[in-house]
């Protein structure tokens, strides 16, 4: 029997991307798996991925991690299925683009609900699960954004400084209860993330050009993005691939979160190293990261 055989695990944001490759990943790996996803009905390439490679250790569970009657309504579901959890990803997230004073509150209310708030209620439930059996491990997934502010995803970054210290503290407080906390810090990652990130509203005009005190930066901020999607589509930047991340849940799994945070990406890697050689010097950071972006450009 290999260390993930028979294992639970819940994982959310599971349609796409990291979380889909991660339920696949631990299913391969004879661990039973709670693939949480906002809308069932949108998650048809899991749903393909179960039935083509018969994935039957999957079940599919609705969860807005947004919403706070829907993550309990997703425990109780669990819960009739299983009577043990023994790891929780917490995967789900989302970006929008723009300054903090170009954020609605609305915007700025339904990031650190997603992926902050949600990871926060979510875990908080699943604790006293963890903690009846006296085992659990917690991943929770950061960025480089946790450890480093960039311009114009204020309210990414909030959220992501938010989980390191939310991981920092519950590491202390759980290590006695036999139950481990680590982060998993990305950079890029090949997935629809940036596709899929929204410009806050107010920073554009009804024809769709930027606007505001912050216009050019937003714009330039903006291109970025966009050629960091096409040179990964074009194989021209290194990026990680979802299924990258999925074998790292799998390492930490075997290891039993044995590392506080787990480092993936090259980009990750030159920019917490950058910060590390800093000594906080944010002149020098600037440097840093102004040199890894015209990379990325």
């Amino acid at each position: 029997m290999s260390q993930t055989d028979s294992k639970v695990i819940v994982i959310t944001g599971c349609s796409s991307g990291i979380g889909l490759e991660t339920a696949v990943a631990c299913a391969k790996n004879d661990m039973k798996v709670f693939a949480c996803v906002r809308n069932p009905y949108k998650a048809n390439e899991l749903k393909n991925r179960i039935e083509t490679e018969n994935l039957s250790k999957i079940e599919i569970i609705e969860m807005d991690v947004s919403n706070d009657i829907s993550i309990k309504t997703g425990i109780q579901k669990i819960n009739s299925s299983t009577d043990h959890i023994d790891i929780l990803f917490n995967n789900a997230g989302r970006m929008v683009l723009g300054s903090l004073e170009d954020l609605s509150d609305k915007e700025l209310t339904g990031q650190l609900n997603t992926d902050l708030q949600g990871v926060i209620i979510l875990t908080k439930n699943i604790i006293p699960i963890m903690r009846k059996n006296n085992s659990g491990l917690i991943i929770n997934m950061s960025s480089v954004a946790g450890r480093i502010g960039f311009p114009l995803s204020s309210a990414y970054c909030i959220s992501k400084f938010g989980i390191e210290g939310l991981s920092q503290v519950l590491r202390r407080e759980l290590q006695t209860k036999n139950i481990n906390v680590c982060l998993i810090e990305a950079g890029v990652v090949d997935t629809k993330f940036f596709v899929n990130t929204p410009d806050a509203m107010s920073s554009k005009d009804q024809n769709g050009k930027f606007v505001g005190p912050y216009s050019e930066d937003t714009e330039i901020m903006r291109t970025v993005l966009n050629r960091i999607m096409k040179k990964i589509e074009d194989k021209e930047l290194d990026a990680s691939k979802p299924s990258d991340v999925g074998e790292k849940v799998l390492e930490i799994i075997r290891e039993n979160g044995k590392e506080f945070r787990y480092i993936i990406g090259h980009d990750a890697e030159a920019m917490i190293a950058a910060l590390e050689s800093s000594n906080d010097d944010q002149s020098k950071m600037d440097v840093a990261i102004e040199n890894i972006m015209k990379e990325w450009m």
